[in-house]
């Protein structure tokens, strides 16, 4: 066992740990999560595409309010790693875990409470992102089938984040492994109909998805009770509420959800002005939205461990090293996603016919797999001083420049783009950049300044 090893458990601050060991430490299992993540995703839409291009569409409209849901427990999960990575440096293991179990009871009251939105308005959602015929009734079905499964996977962004900001990165990594092969087996199971199953078709995808979360969120909580992942939540600790911690969760935990519910919400505002383009474009943005998470791997690896190594590093009274961590993580991104964007721009059709050979969406999906490519640079700025800033606890600053970003930049240009001008689709990404590049100058400018350094949690 080498000395990086040895230091898993506990916080990350000894000085004599060379950062890029660190930070590629705590990384590289969340890039490899995502990886087979992605590679389960792409694997469950091959399967869903066989059953046509409405079927990709009804997903691909699905996905978009169920991530507005999501977005919610993403914030709430930055909120979970900043106070535990925060009292996991300070060594105050008691605060960490009461953190902990404080964001699990939080969250399940919450997550119940929006599935069950999601479950008695699905129709009503499919509609209102501008589906139509069997696309209404295929998305209402997605939507169902997947609501029970909401709640455990909101639950598993917190248990995962209760783990990373205790330094834990790879049982999170482990955990997803196990819950990736049974989504697999299972929307293969469901959505054909083997094993003596119905073919349920899109439904079957959901119940697919739904059942690895289970298996996900259990071993996690298992994880947890146990304190075999460097933090410990005790059953008791589970029925008691807290208020004072409840409100620094909250501090945090509302402006991180409320940035990441406007990019939901923009995002999903922005799918339903795609829609009017008509069915092909809606397959295109899902498809593309696909192939671009692979580029997204690093960028979320390397803002997880930006986060819970400021969040660490500021509670051990290191600020220094702090910004020196955020800056690694940053530039390790940025030339990995810079990577990607080169494959995008040069070889977009070798991504996109993995999903479908339909002439129209290689066509259309070949111009914005390019324009994609040209915004990983800025994306990867962006995403990963902003992770940072979140570990210093600066959600309200981050949130703002977000809501700018997306609002006014993002959405206000594709509706210029799209129905002012009638642009194409590949107008809708250009919009994208122009976001990106202005997030990634405002967060950069925000981290140099340094006030985070003094942010109290």
């Amino acid at each position: 066992m080498n000395r990086l090893e040895k230091k898993k458990k506990q916080n990350w601050t000894d000085p004599s740990l060379p950062l890029r060991k660190v930070v590629l430490w705590l990384a590289w299992p969340v890039i490899a999560q995502m990886l087979l993540q992605t590679l389960a995703q792409v694997v469950d839409m091959a399967m869903v595409g066989r059953l046509g291009e409405a079927s990709i569409a009804a997903v691909g409209i699905s996905f978009r309010p169920v991530f507005v849901g999501m977005s919610i427990f993403l914030g709430l999960g930055t909120a979970t790693t900043a106070l535990v990575s925060r009292a996991t440096g300070a060594q105050k293991q008691g605060e960490a875990e009461l953190a902990a179990s404080q964001s699990l009871m939080v969250g399940f009251i919450m997550s119940v409470a929006i599935a069950a939105f999601f479950f008695y308005g699905a129709r009503g959602i499919a509609i209102f992102m501008g589906a139509e015929g069997g696309v209404v009734t295929q998305g209402t079905a997605y939507i169902k089938g997947f609501s029970p499964g909401m709640v455990f996977s909101w639950m598993t962004i917190l248990a995962t984040a209760c783990l990373r900001g205790a330094g834990d990165t790879k049982t999170p990594f482990y955990v997803g492994i196990i819950s990736n092969i049974v989504n697999v087996f299972g929307n293969y199971t469901f959505i054909f109909g083997h094993f003596g199953m119905p073919a349920l078709g899109v439904l079957g995808a959901a119940i697919g998805t739904s059942i690895s979360y289970v298996v996900g969120f259990g071993i996690l909580f298992v994880v947890l009770i146990k304190g075999s992942g460097g933090i410990y939540v005790s059953l008791s600790s589970l029925k008691r509420f807290d208020m004072d911690m409840i409100k620094r969760f909250f501090k945090i935990g509302i402006p991180s959800s409320a940035e990441r519910l406007i990019q939901s919400l923009t995002m999903m505002f922005s799918t339903r002005i795609v829609a009017s383009l008509g069915t092909t474009a809606l397959a295109v943005v899902t498809l593309s939205g696909n192939i671009e998470q692979v580029s997204f791997m690093p960028a979320i690896g390397f803002s997880i461990a930006a986060e819970a190594l400021v969040g660490q590093n500021l509670g051990a009274k290191q600020s220094e090293r702090a910004e020196k961590s955020c800056l690694t993580a940053t530039k390790m991104a940025a030339g990995l996603m810079s990577f990607m964007g080169i494959l995008f721009i040069l070889l977009p059709e070798v991504f996109i016919r993995i999903y479908s050979s339909d002439p129209d969406i290689l066509a259309k999906g070949r111009v914005v797999l390019q324009v994609v490519g040209i915004s990983q640079l800025p994306q990867a700025i962006a995403f990963v001083i902003g992770g940072g800033l979140r570990g210093a606890g600066a959600t309200p600053s981050v949130m703002k420049i977000s809501l700018i970003g997306n609002v006014v930049l993002r959405l206000g240009l594709t509706w210029l783009f799209i129905v002012h001008l009638g642009l194409g689709l590949w107008s809708v990404y250009v919009a994208v950049i122009i976001d990106w590049v202005f997030r990634s100058l405002l967060l950069g400018k925000m981290f140099f300044k340094g006030d985070w350094k003094s942010i109290e949690v």
